[in-house]
């Protein structure tokens, strides 16, 4: 009897199915691929599901929508696809910016799909789908709304009034103006060293001497750029050639504020970062790099090139060196403003001058843009390493020449490019340190 009964009693509701993001990967440095594995129900003529993606490092609010609608079964991931700058104005005028890129996919594209398969995809069985989606940051050059802003206002940051902070170059007797406030919300290391005894507090009307000895505590707002090569040391000059430093007569002051006192970082640097914090704005120069193999005297120098840049309007802060540029955002953790060095130290890279900046101090001392110039030099390996400059940084290599190039080299055979290329690497990595045989030979 109660066999019977268990018999007729009512089947169990089926177990709701969750629509869910099962897993998010993101990789890259100034090129990203978004990877996104997503269990979804497609015959669920009521998807609508938005997932977080948590940890993209690139400005915004990033999600992932799905949702069916009446002409397509699929519309995945608010990202719409459109050649236009970015981001762009919100339509729906709430004052936010609003990008996205959009992928559509048709039910016959499905049905397509599952017939080409062969009975493998089922619509209504399958529920494990990825979407992988890739996205390079551009920054070679300002957007046209920051360089009108630029325009409006060049020299802010060369007034003392009514700014609160001083930045003192005692090498040049030059001076750079920003607001505390301003710097405390645009850098998380200013907040910090305005807010401790680093920055030194002035009185005023109390009058002191036009040039300042340095002190340790002062420079520790310093990107270190006089150990570096490429750094902006050598765009200071033309820029006092042309525009003398004004100084400012300690009784015109009237309001107190704090120095900073930048004995290593270049003014022409430090200008071109404040006005990037203003206005979205920076230009960036050559790399030192590119104008090593050219003897030819016609031909312009970095300087002529720099100069010609700011001929229409010399008041605009002057274009800086990307490497100079992204040591001193590293320091004031400004990750937006890191990145577009990467994207356009990538743009800039050569054939020729790849194995120099491969070997280059920032190189060595930082990892991401390290990434950049090998993902080059791998995608490259050919071209890059049967070229002159290859052959010279090689005889660096082995006279030892170059300090930080046996960690390189061995991160450049992991990297595991083809074979050809391997050996070249391996030869090279041989050179620099004496266990190089120990590696197996799996890169066939």
């Amino acid at each position: 009897m109660a066999a019977t009964a268990a018999q007729n009693a009512p089947s169990p509701a089926p177990t709701p199915f969750e629509h869910k993001l099962v897993k998010f990967d993101l990789e890259g440095h100034f090129h990203y691929t978004f990877t996104l594995d997503l269990e979804l129900d497609l015959t669920d003529t009521e998807l609508d599901k938005k997932f977080e993606l948590e940890g993209v490092p690139l400005a915004g609010h990033w999600t992932c929508a799905c949702r069916e609608t009446e002409k397509t079964l699929l519309e995945a991931a608010s990202w719409w696809q459109a050649p236009r700058p970015q981001p762009e104005a919100n339509p729906d005028n709430t004052g936010k910016a609003f990008t996205g890129f959009k992928m559509t996919v048709s039910r016959s594209d499905l049905e397509a799909t599952a017939k080409r398969s062969n009975g493998e995809y089922n619509l209504g069985r399958h529920r494990s789908y990825r979407v992988v989606f890739e996205m390079e940051t551009l920054g070679s050059q300002p957007t046209s709304e920051a360089e009108v802003l630029i325009r409006r206002m060049p020299a802010l940051d060369l007034a003392a009034t009514p700014q609160n902070v001083r930045l003192f170059f005692p090498q040049h007797e030059a001076d750079l103006w920003a607001d505390s406030s301003f710097l405390s919300r645009s850098s998380p290391y200013f907040k910090t060293l305005l807010s401790s005894a680093f920055a030194e507090a002035v009185s005023v009307p109390s009058k002191r001497p036009k040039t300042r000895l340095g002190s340790a505590t002062a420079a520790a707002a310093d990107a270190g750029a006089q150990d570096f090569d490429d750094s902006d040391e050598e765009t200071d000059q033309p820029y006092f050639e042309a525009h003398p430093p004004s100084q400012h007569e300690r009784d015109e002051l009237q309001l107190p504020y704090k120095e900073i006192q930048i004995t290593k970082t270049a003014f022409t640097t430090y200008r071109a970062v404040l006005a990037y914090l203003r206005t979205g704005y920076i230009a960036f120069a050559p790399l030192s790099s590119t104008f090593f193999a050219e003897a030819d005297a016609e031909k312009p120098t970095r300087a002529s090139r720099i100069e010609a840049a700011v001929s229409s309007d010399p008041s605009l802060p002057y274009p800086v060196s990307p490497k100079s540029t992204f040591r001193l955002a590293h320091l004031l953790e400004l990750d937006e403003l890191q990145h577009l060095c990467l994207a356009n130290f990538s743009k800039q890279l050569t054939i020729d001058c790849a194995p120099f900046e491969l070997f280059s101090d920032t190189s060595v001392c930082y990892d991401a843009w390290r990434q950049v110039v090998l993902d080059f030099v791998v995608d490259n390996c050919d071209a890059v390493t049967a070229s002159s400059a290859w052959v010279e940084m090689e005889g660096k290599v082995e006279r030892d020449e170059v300090a930080g190039a046996a960690p390189i080299m061995l991160e450049s055979f992991k990297r595991k490019p083809v074979k050809a290329c391997a050996s070249r690497f391996s030869l090279a990595l041989a050179l620099v340190t004496p266990f190089a045989d120990d590696f197996p030979d799996d890169t066939a």
